[in-house]
């Protein structure tokens, strides 16, 4: 009864991040198929209508957890520009693939999304990969990217997360051996890019 009360004093802003929030810890463990939207409005403290009052339908709610996850993942992997071009990557990397680790079933949930038919959730992904493709040629200093280098990187984008949904789901790699096969990848990728420029 508590909570409920106390729920009750949300402005319509609070309540909304409070149940996206909710989203996000419930369904890093568990694929929103298996989250009910009664369970998310209990934990709230708020009823099954109010929790459709914020979002109309259970896909409306699940796409505004997924931009929010989208937008947690690009705050924790920020490049440092403290670091030396490669030690800025390898800690991004890291923060990347351990942030993955933490959601794994929403950071499944998303990947496997976006390869659908769903077009919002296709416009989260196509904006946190052009994004952290982004970072990758800022993080390394790169000035006047030439086609080359740009599609190297936004395909090492998407071997990141291929490699990193292999790894979880074998388990049998260990972590920094995973993070140094991604860096070497990266670094053959662009060796290759900038040597096609110069034939």
């Amino acid at each position: 009864m508590a909570t409920r009360t106390r729920a009750a004093r949300l402005d319509p802003s609070e309540r909304r991040a409070q149940l996206i929030e909710l989203g996000l810890r419930m369904l890093s463990s568990e694929s929103p198929d298996r989250v009910p939207v009664d369970e998310i409005a209990e934990a709230a403290g708020i009823s099954r209508g109010l929790l459709f009052h914020y979002f109309p339908t259970k896909r409306d709610f699940y796409v505004a957890v997924a931009r929010e996850a989208a937008r947690h993942l690009l705050e924790v992997t920020e490049p440092d520009p403290e670091l030396h071009h490669m030690d800025r990557l390898h800690a991004s990397l890291a923060a990347y693939v351990d942030y993955v680790a933490d959601n794994e079933a929403l950071y499944i949930a998303l990947v496997r999304g976006a390869a659908g038919s769903d077009k919002e959730l296709q416009a989260i992904s196509e904006e946190t990969r052009a994004e952290s493709a982004r970072r990758v040629v800022e993080a390394l200093g790169l000035v006047d990217v030439d086609p080359g280098v740009r599609t190297a990187v936004r395909g090492w984008v998407g071997f990141i997360e291929e490699t990193t949904l292999d790894w979880l789901r074998n388990r049998d790699l260990d972590r920094d051996r995973l993070l140094a096969v991604q860096e070497q990848v990266l670094v053959h990728a662009l060796e290759a890019a900038v040597g096609s420029a110069l034939v």
